[in-house]
């Protein structure tokens, strides 16, 4: 029996149109920080519209923050 020759491995997917992993986390810890800090005013005001401003503000200053410190 004769033995084949190893199959080649798969070609990897171009990631042109993906995001990268750094721009995922800092994303995804900018939307934690967002969602945390918009619960807690909601929690502390009980006031829904005044949590989604903290909230959405809080994302986009995590955001750059986290950019900043992530290299």
């Amino acid at each position: 029996m004769t033995a084949s020759p190893p199959a080649p491995p798969p070609e990897r997917p171009e990631s042109d149109d993906r995001i990268s992993l750094r721009v995922a986390v800092i994303a995804t810890l900018g939307i934690l920080s967002g969602t945390v800090a918009g619960s807690l005013t909601w929690l502390a005001h009980d006031n829904v519209a005044n949590a989604v401003l903290v909230g959405l503000g809080t994302v986009a200053a995590a955001y750059v923050f986290f950019q900043r410190i992530i290299h």
